[in-house]
């Protein structure tokens, strides 16, 4: 069974994030990303989950979100963010379009649910780590709790990515700004605080910003308005 790439053709809309949302990157230390061996049967190789419980999962926290406009018909093999910029140009909604900012929040706080429902919560647990490591392809997976945290961080990835496919091949960037480029021109923008995120989520979005910000001013980095 191939595993799902992640989408990466821009989407031409006039919907996508505010300026308040940045790009977001996982490292400040990354080499080229490596093909990704076959599982191995050892007690830490990396497992990958079905397209089945992909599946399943694209029919609870994001479709229940999709409920809410019956007239728009959601794809779920797309990625959801890139769904509900689809789903703002249905509506012809404006960017200070009051029914826009109430979806839009609505979409963030799916995002970041959906992020804590495949990945869980607890930054001390080292099968949340285990689950991002799988995901970007760190085979074998590190025996510490260290060591897989900073695998991780190590990495340049957009974490709507991570969200969006959960069962593996999540690509990760040469350098931050190959990262920067993909971010932009996808608009796969993950909100940088949210009252959903828990500690797992919580911890990637400090490292990212505090690293991030010591290459680049954020500032620089922001989407256009359009």
């Amino acid at each position: 069974m191939s595993p799902q790439r992640p989408g990466a053709l821009p989407v031409a809309t006039t919907n996508r994030p505010p300026a308040a949302l940045t790009p977001t990157v996982l490292a400040v230390h990354s080499c080229a990303p490596s093909r990704c061996p076959k599982p191995r049967a050892a007690p830490h190789s990396a497992k990958r989950h079905s397209n089945k419980s992909e599946k399943k999962r694209h029919t609870s926290i994001f479709r229940a979100f999709f409920a809410n406009y019956p007239e728009f018909q959601y794809n779920t093999g797309r990625s959801a963010i890139l769904e509900f910029y689809r789903l703002c140009d249905f509506n012809h909604w404006d960017r200070d379009d009051p029914e826009r900012e109430k979806a839009h929040k609505a979409f963030k706080d799916a995002l970041v649910k959906e992020f804590n429902d495949v990945y869980g919560t607890d930054e001390k647990d080292i099968n949340s780590w285990h689950k991002i490591c799988t995901v970007v392809n760190i085979d074998p997976l590190p025996d510490t709790l260290r060591k897989a945290r900073d695998a991780v961080l190590s990495k340049h990835i957009n974490l709507v990515d991570l969200v969006d496919h959960p069962t593996g091949h999540v690509r990760a960037y040469d350098s931050l700004e190959g990262l920067r480029t993909y971010t932009i021109a996808t608009g796969k923008y993950f909100p940088r605080e949210n009252a959903y995120a828990e500690g797992l989520l919580k911890y990637l979005l400090r490292e990212i910003h505090s690293k991030y910000a010591g290459h680049r001013k954020l500032g620089d980095c922001r989407r256009r308005r359009r």
